[in-house]
């Protein structure tokens, strides 16, 4: 049962990745906007981040939970945010599981200084 339930967490892990990105990873035009990019996969979970350079994020975990059991379920917690033009930084989190999908969402309006620092960090990398 624990390979059958790699090979699920695997299939979930590409599914969602082709699903996020719409693209091929090695598309120089994408590289070019990633500032930060991590991915794990494990045997029975994953985890993946990213960043790019218009401020932009996500990080997710995903786990699978009583493998091999009638109640063998994915559990995904993340997060991911931007910047608006006007200068609010928005963030989505979110828990997807048993009891379904459930957001919070959190803004902030960003002062200038401040977007001018996360600006010449993107720039710099």
């Amino acid at each position: 049962m624990a390979s059958q339930s790699t090979a699920i967490c695997s299939l979930l892990l590409l599914a969602f990745a082709c699903i996020v990105f719409g693209q091929d990873l090695a598309d120089p035009d994408l590289q070019n906007m990633l500032i930060d990019y991590d991915v794990e996969s494990m045997v029975e979970s994953y985890r993946f981040k990213f960043s790019t350079v218009d401020g932009q994020f996500r990080e997710e975990m995903g786990m699978l939970t009583n493998p091999g059991t009638p109640e063998e379920e994915l559990v995904v917690v993340g997060m991911y945010g931007y910047e608006t033009d006007d200068g609010v930084e928005v963030m989505v989190m979110y828990v997807s599981g048993k009891n379904g999908y459930r957001t919070k969402t959190k803004t902030k309006k960003l002062a200038e200084a401040e977007r001018k620092r996360k600006l010449l960090t993107s720039l710099v990398g």
